[in-house]
This record gives C-alpha cells, structure tokens and sequence, in this order.
C-alpha cells in the first residue's frame, strides 16, 4: 500500500510544481476561498453562540439567532457578488452605447 508520504518522497519535484501552480488560477479564486471560509466560521462561531442563547432565553429566540446568522454567512459568501454589482452600477451610470462594432471573427 501507497501512503502520501511515499508519494512526497518519490514525486518529481517538476511535476509538484505543476500540480501546485494549478491549485489558485488567480488572485480572484484565493479571495473567494478566503471569503468562503470566513462565512463558514461565522456560520460555526454564530451557531455556537445560538446554542448559548437558546439554552438562557429559549427555543423561539435561539430559532430567531439561528436566522440572523445564517442571513449573515450568506451576505458573507455573496459579498464579492454584491460588491460587484454596486460597483458595476457606478461605473455604467445607466449610460449604453449602442454601436455595432464590426468583428472580423464574426458574431
């Protein structure tokens, strides 16, 4: 049987490096993996905190807790999404232009 550090051992240190430069394509995928485990925590450190709440104050306001935080994580993930927009909102001002740019590669 194979183990990962037999695979460590004997791997080309080339073909490693190849396999590493494809993990991140660029700057963008590292953010949304960070802002992917941001909301993650915030959904893990948020229930923690509903599970202390709803033990001292009850079901009905754990419940609503548990609402909140999941809305929270949610605008956590979507917020490069919603940063987009708002930006792409400013940057049009609603102005188009309609002119068809010919295109030697066709439509």
């Amino acid at each position: 049987m194979i183990t990962a550090a037999d695979l460590i051992t004997r791997a080309d240190p080339a073909h490693v490096q190849v396999l590493a430069d494809s993990l991140f394509t660029s700057g963008t995928s590292i953010a949304y993996m960070i802002e992917g485990l941001l909301a993650a925590v915030a959904l893990v450190v948020g229930t923690v905190a509903t599970l202390g709440k709803a033990g001292k104050e009850g079901a009905g306001s754990g419940i609503t807790h548990q609402f909140m935080v999941i809305g929270l994580s949610v605008t956590i993930f979507l917020s490069a999404g919603i940063a987009a927009v708002i930006t792409n909102s400013f940057e049009s001002h609603g102005i188009t232009n309609g002119v068809n740019v010919p295109n030697p590669y066709g439509q």
